[in-house]
């Protein structure tokens, strides 16, 4: 049974493969980026592998955060040009602030996604899971366009 509320979820029924297991003993590039920005969605294998990369690179803290600084701006900058619409692709671990929370900033009611499931506590946003094997599905979905 879909649950509508369940992008996981409903992305493994959809597609009739199992939910992937989550194996935290294996460093992650998602997790070891929100180490980076010193954020707390990450486990000691993904601190240890961006503390070695930290070692080799020391700027890359500080690379992270001006990349993460730029992704704000510029998200910033469109909604306030008017753009309605944001499809963030390969988002990893949501880092606050995420793509919506920027695009509700200037106009809250302006973004309407087109289906999916709605984020937590976000009236106007949703998740679409896709899988990179097929980057042509986002495009051909019925529902690309229909405003909720």
């Amino acid at each position: 049974m879909v649950d509508p509320g369940n992008a996981r979820d409903n992305a493994a029924a959809e597609s009739g493969r199992p939910l992937p297991q989550i194996d935290t003993s294996v460093p992650h590039p998602a997790r070891a980026y929100d180490y980076l920005l010193g954020g707390k969605d990450n486990f000691p294998a993904d601190r240890a592998s961006a503390e070695r990369v930290l070692a080799a690179a020391p700027e890359m803290r500080d690379t992270a955060r001006s990349n993460r600084a730029f992704l704000v701006r510029a998200v910033r900058f469109l909604a306030e040009q008017g753009i309605r619409q944001f499809l963030d692709i390969g988002t990893g671990i949501p880092t606050s602030p995420n793509v919506h929370e920027v695009a509700q900033q200037p106009r809250p009611a302006h973004q309407r996604p087109p289906g999916g499931d709605r984020l937590p506590g976000t009236p106007t946003s949703t998740i679409r899971r896709r899988s990179c094997g097929a980057p042509h599905r986002p495009w051909t979905s019925p529902n690309r366009w229909r405003c909720c």
